[in-house]
């Protein structure tokens, strides 16, 4: 779609006729101010970072809000890996021995 002329550019936002200045993100055309995030609506300004959900752009707050786990204990979004068990997600940070406090090392058992 990158070598489309002028007059044949729409927008993916709102299917209107793009005459300007333009963004080009997941390989279509856009309004600058059509290239919002699809869950809050919050224009992506184009030198931010952005994922996307269903091929629809979603900006970094509402993944970490809406998408990602969120740990049982701190209740923060998980990034990276996780402790799991049954359907709970934990920060390898957070679980700690309810006996004594201290946490978990990574990779033990406690056969070791």
């Amino acid at each position: 779609m990158a070598d489309l002329s002028t007059e044949d550019r729409v927008c993916a936002g709102c299917d209107r006729h793009i005459d300007s200045a333009w963004v080009v993100a997941l390989n279509k055309h856009w309004h600058h101010n059509c290239f919002r995030c699809s869950h809050c609506y919050r224009k992506i300004d184009s030198k931010e970072s952005f994922l996307t959900k269903n091929d629809k752009p979603v900006c970094q707050g509402c993944n970490n809000d809406h998408f990602r786990k969120k740990c049982k204990v701190c209740f923060k979004p998980i990034a990276g890996t996780s402790l799991v068990y049954k359907d709970d997600s934990f920060h390898h940070a957070c679980v700690k021995c309810y006996i004594c406090g201290i946490n978990f090392k990574r990779g033990r058992s406690r056969e070791d």
